[in-house]
Order: C-alpha cells, then sequence, then structure tokens
C-alpha cells in the first residue's frame, strides 16, 4: 500500500486482510465531575455549580484468520463495529515515518461494504502542523518586503486556514477510498 501523506507527515499503511472467527463487544462508562465547593458568611455567599460528564468508550475485540491460515486478534477502541463471525474483513493501521507502531483507524468489512473509522485517531493523523505553516507564513510575508508588518500576519493567516481545508479534503479522499485500495492491493 502507497504511503500516506497527511498533515505534514508520511505514514505508513499496514493492514490484515481475514474472515471473523469470532467477536466480543462491551462498553465502559467514564464519569467524572467537579465542583459544588463555596461558602457563606453572614447569610450571603455562594456555590460553585456542580458539572458531571460521562463518556461511553466501545471496544470491540476479533478474531480473524488470513488467507495462509494465521490468525490475528485485535483489540479496537471507538469502532462500534458491526460485523459477525464469517465476515470478511480488513484492519488498517497508520505508522507514523520513523516510528515502530501506530493507531488502527479503519476496519473495512467487506462482506457487508461497509467502513468503520476511528474518527479520533484520523483527525490526529490529518490535522496539520502549525509550526510548518506559521514559518512560511513568516518567511513569505518577509519575502514580499512587508518585514514584520501585517502582511506577516495575513500570510500565515491564509497559509493556516489553506492547510486545514487542505487537510479536511485530504481526509475525505482518504475515506472514499481506502476500501478500494486495499481490495485493488489484494488482486
Amino acid at each position: 500500500m502507497e504511503p500516506l501523506k497527511a498533515g505534514g507527515r508520511t505514514y505508513a499503511l499496514h493492514y490484515t486482510t481475514g474472515v471473523i472467527q469470532e467477536t466480543g463487544k462491551n462498553m465502559e462508562t467514564r464519569v467524572s465531575g467537579g465542583g459544588g465547593g463555596g461558602a457563606t458568611f453572614g447569610g450571603y455567599g455562594a456555590t460553585a455549580p456542580v458539572s458531571i460528564r460521562s463518556q461511553t468508550v466501545i471496544h470491540d475485540q476479533i478474531f480473524i484468520t488470513d488467507a495462509n491460515d494465521n490468525e490475528h486478534a485485535f483489540q479496537l477502541q471507538d469502532f462500534n463495529l458491526a460485523c459477525r463471525t464469517g465476515h470478511r474483513v480488513s484492519v488498517v493501521w497508520a505508522i507514523k515515518k520513523g516510528k515502530k507502531s501506530g493507531k488502527y483507524i479503519v476496519v473495512v468489512n467487506h462482506s457487508t461494504k461497509t467502513n468503520f473509522y476511528n474518527e479520533k485517531a484520523l483527525k490526529n493523523v490529518f490535522r496539520f502542523n502549525v509550526w510548518i505553516f506559521l514559518g512560511a507564513g513568516f518567511v513569505l510575508g518577509w519575502w514580499l518586503g512587508d518585514g514584520i508588518g501585517g502582511g506577516i500576519l495575513v500570510s500565515m493567516l491564509a497559509l493556516i486556514v489553506w492547510a486545514m481545508v487542505w487537510d479536511f479534503a485530504g481526509l475525505k479522499n482518504f475515506k472514499s477510498t481506502i476500501a478500494t485500495t486495499i481490495i485493488k492491493d489484494q488482486l
């Protein structure tokens, strides 16, 4: 599979394709809160409001057997897969250049023709590196002859907006082509 260039970085995409032998799913609810403190004196005072937050994390576990009869186990978080025994799936992960491991980003269910994304991991992959664009904006503004004036700020803001749109377009393109890329790669 070709490397993925996103957010000014390069990622190697890896995947395993196989038939599901067994699945498992569980949910974890994380609750946190704070506030409620306060004081009164002489009939006057205040209390801070209480805030409580909860987050549900979905854990999927799948065991697949690939074409060489090797078994693979995947512990996936925040995908909420819809799959069952016998479905053919591909699990895709991205490893940033220079690193040894990466995050699972996509599960393609070939049997149902459905893709499941780890949105949090994908947003991290496709977020742009603001320092590169701030530096480029500074150089561009200086080069245009505005010195340290408003030209640099305008150039930096324009480049940041362009980078954000570029990465959004890259993410949209990635999502629309990942399943066909895997299928072509297997031929």
